[in-house]
């Protein structure tokens, strides 16, 4: 009969084994749920560069509509009602009055802006909040005559 432990590694010979506890001081200071929660929030470096292009203009336009349409009930394709609200260079998105956990920053709002028209959600699921995000930008309030 074969030893089952003979041919497995030990502790120092397995360099996935010989991380066990790695990183351990990183938690020391932190909670973790209050880690994620800081991640979530985080806003995005502030958008510096100065209008260059049309399409930035249409980034700038399109973000203006935004801050002026916050706290106004949009629906997503699936007819579900949600607000948001414009806090620094990012946007929360509600639904039933309950904040969703990620914070949308303005760059991931452009990268979607760039991409527009658009003609389904796949087309930025890559994206934070995609459904939402959606929803918002290719609204009549928010696109106006820019696509």
């Amino acid at each position: 009969m074969k030893d089952p432990t003979r041919n497995q590694p030990s502790e120092a010979s397995d360099p996935l084994l010989s991380m066990l506890g790695i990183g351990r001081q990183l938690w020391e200071t932190e909670a973790g749920d209050s880690f994620v929660e800081r991640l979530r929030s985080e806003e995005a470096a502030p958008f510096t560069t100065p209008p260059e292009s049309a399409a930035q203009n249409t980034t700038e336009v399109v973000w203006k509509r935004i801050e002026s349409h916050q706290g106004e009930e949009f629906r997503t394709v699936t007819g579900l009602p949600f607000t948001y609200a414009v806090e620094g260079p990012g946007i929360w998105f509600f639904r039933e009055a309950r904040r969703i956990n990620r914070k949308l920053t303005r760059t991931q709002t452009e990268a979607a802006i760039a991409r527009c028209p658009l003609s389904t959600t796949t087309e930025i699921k890559d994206l934070i909040d995609y459904p939402y995000l959606f929803a918002l930008l290719m609204d009549a309030r928010i696109r106006g005559e820019s696509w």
